[in-house]
């Protein structure tokens, strides 16, 4: 709970900037889901495979303190790193045990939430599936208020390296025009929906 309110708190900040949002570029459509640079949060379910040893292979959902248990490893930080960094770690402490460890460390599911805010009628994180469009997220959060700017909404995301902003305009998405923008969320993606000039 410490840990969404943090994350509120540090959006919260981050939007009272956006009223002048640039776009950098469009999301690519054919983004993968997970990628090795995926940073892992509490929530996240994990698998571990140890190639040498096959009865080390377990899986693990991230704790609230952010750590995992481990076979042989024992405690391990997970919260904040990316997948190959929780990998290289693993096998960094089963060298004790094993010759050249070969692990493999996978998603199997993420804690999925999306974070809405501006002018929707429920603002904050919403825990959502895979494969839910932002049209689809954005009925989950009921909607929208009437100061609502429909044509300038905003998803920003986090890819290696940089931040991603694509804007969605449900006008010319209603009228069949670049029906394209109704993308895929991934997990922690943010939607902005500012309000209409005055």
């Amino acid at each position: 709970m410490k840990f969404i309110f943090f994350v509120l708190v540090l959006i919260c900040l981050f939007l009272s900037a956006c009223e002048n949002i640039q776009i950098e570029g469009e999301i690519p459509l054919n983004m993968p889901m997970i990628t090795p640079e995926f940073v892992v949060l509490p929530g996240d379910a994990l698998k571990i495979m140890v190639f040498q040893k096959p009865e080390l292979t377990q899986q693990e959902t991230v704790r609230p303190d952010g750590k995992i248990r481990l076979l042989m490893v024992g405690e391990l930080s997970a919260k904040g790193k990316t997948l190959s960094q929780i990998q290289q770690e693993i096998s960094k402490k089963l060298e004790k045990y094993l010759k050249n460890p070969e692990v493999e460390v996978s998603l199997v599911a993420p804690n999925f939430l999306i974070y809405l805010f501006g002018e929707v009628a429920r603002r904050g994180p919403i825990s959502a599936r895979e494969n839910i469009t932002l049209l689809e997220a954005l009925i989950t959060s009921g909607g929208f208020t009437n100061f609502s700017d429909k044509s300038k909404i905003v998803v920003i995301r986090r890819v290696p390296g940089k931040e991603i902003r694509y804007r969605f305009n449900l006008f010319t998405y209603l009228s069949g025009e670049n029906i394209q923008q109704n993308i895929y969320l991934q997990p922690r993606d943010i939607i902005y929906v500012p309000m209409l000039p005055f």
